[in-house]
């Protein structure tokens, strides 16, 4: 039997006040096909289990075995801990206007119009701004997702002895991902996804197996930290493996008993626990095998000449290939409801297919111009999920007490502030260091 209860600082958001008393949001929403727990938990971990694990030695790597361990639950709980304040904002905001579910964006909107008045002037500003960043934070995906399967094709054609540059293997994905990506009905790549999982999983076992293969030494250099400089870069790399923003929302929203996702002891806490677990293990093992010869993708170190390892580079490749037009949907569909509403009927069909295409391209030309999978990771992961996942659900919470129901001490301000800070100290100096790497390759 699960406790579920809010954390510390949020268990008074499941009340409100008198007129909010009665009205229950999660009785309202219309959900066709909602998802059981275990359905949520698969997704949950399948949402989190990608390209960003493979990436997590080489952030091990910058802090040092000791140091990446205290780092990693640091960021974790504190991320785990924003995300649960923004889906009971969410709920509060809900019980207020008597609505089912309320998107992200519009919460945003609807939090900073009751919040301080020196804040109600961005209240419309804010919800543009919350979608730019999804769809940038998505974008980066991509773009991620073009460098990687770029570098994994690469080494294995070039110990066949087909040499090309990553540039070229990057202009070789550009027809089959934009085909790819002008397939409109999701149920269509619902069999991609299928394939997807299940290559996953495979290729998590195969570059496990080489991780444990041989022993492995422990020396005081790989406990230690190499550079200050490396900590935001760290934050970054561990805030774009562990965060999915879109993906949370969305499973709490389908799930069939919302109230099990949060909580001390809810889904969500567990899911990431599970997570927090499996980076650990993968981070630390895969420093101590390649120590500081570790690649920004596991994948990269794996041996050239081994039929195995080739398979898991392939296999990766393969996943990574077809979830890209899904994590491209979630932009699409953003820009396109916004985009559709202002144009004739007639015009909507080519227009349709042409944002399709040009979401393929800006990715495309961005990973063209600066093919280097790690300072892109640590790169989006501070920009955009540094305000997602952070400064967002902390002004919103707020705005969301205004003007007296703060706690004793104004505690729920003095939290968001804190959390305020502490969010744009990762974007600030994540999104310095990246780029400094990024221009540096």
């Amino acid at each position: 039997m699960f406790i579920y209860e809010f954390m510390a600082g949020i268990v008074e958001t499941i009340t409100g006040g008198d007129d909010e008393e009665t009205y229950e949001p999660h009785a309202h929403r219309k959900v066709e096909k909602p998802t059981s727990y275990s359905d949520t938990m698969i997704h949950l971990l399948k949402g989190s289990i990608g390209a960003g694990i493979l990436a997590m030695p080489d952030a091990v790597c910058r802090l040092g075995i000791m140091y990446s361990i205290i780092g990693l639950l640091l960021v974790c709980i504190f991320a785990t801990y924003c995300i649960q304040l923004l889906i009971a904002a969410q709920y509060q905001l809900c019980k207020r206007w008597r609505r089912g579910y309320i998107a992200y964006p519009k919460s945003m909107r609807l939090a900073l119009q009751d919040g301080p008045p020196c804040m109600r002037w961005a209240a419309g500003m804010s919800y543009y701004f919350v979608d730019v960043t999804l769809v940038t934070w998505q974008l980066g995906i991509c773009v991620i997702y073009f460098v990687f399967v770029a570098e994994n094709l690469k080494q294995v054609c070039d110990y066949y002895g087909l040499e090309l540059s990553i540039r070229i293997h990057l202009s070789c994905l550009l027809a089959p991902l934009t085909v790819l990506n002008l397939v409109k009905d999701l149920k269509l790549l619902t069999p991609l996804s299928t394939i997807s999982n299940v290559v996953t999983v495979f290729g998590l076992i195969l570059v496990f197996f080489y991780l444990v293969e041989d022993d492995v030494t422990l020396e005081d250099e790989k406990l230690q930290m190499k550079r200050y400089e490396d900590i935001p870069v760290f934050i970054g790399i561990t805030l774009f493996a562990l965060e999915a923003v879109g993906v949370v929302l969305a499973l709490e929203y389908n799930m069939e008993h919302p109230r099990q996702f949060v909580g001390l002891f809810g889904l969500f806490n567990i899911g990431m626990a599970i997570i927090c677990l499996l980076y650990l293990l993968v981070g630390v093992f895969g420093y101590l095998k390649f120590g500081n010869e570790v690649e920004a993708s596991i994948t990269l170190n794996l041996p050239f000449n081994q039929k195995k390892a080739q398979v898991a580079k392939v296999t990766f490749a393969l996943a990574i290939f077809l979830s890209f037009p899904l994590q491209n949907f979630v932009g699409y569909n953003i820009m396109w409801r916004k985009i559709k509403k202002k144009i004739n009927p007639s015009r909507q069909c080519p227009i349709d297919y042409t944002l399709r295409v040009v979401l393929v391209i800006i990715p495309w030309l961005l990973a063209v111009a600066a093919p280097h999978l790690g300072p892109f990771i640590a790169l989006f992961g501070a920009l955009c999920l540094s305000l997602l996942a952070m400064v967002f659900p902390a002004v919103m919470d707020a705005c969301l007490w205004y003007p007296d129901r703060y706690g004793l001490c104004h505690y729920k301000l003095l939290r968001d502030i804190v959390i305020i800070i502490v969010g744009m100290l990762c974007l600030v100096s994540g999104v310095y260091t990246s780029m400094l790497e990024i221009v540096e390759s």
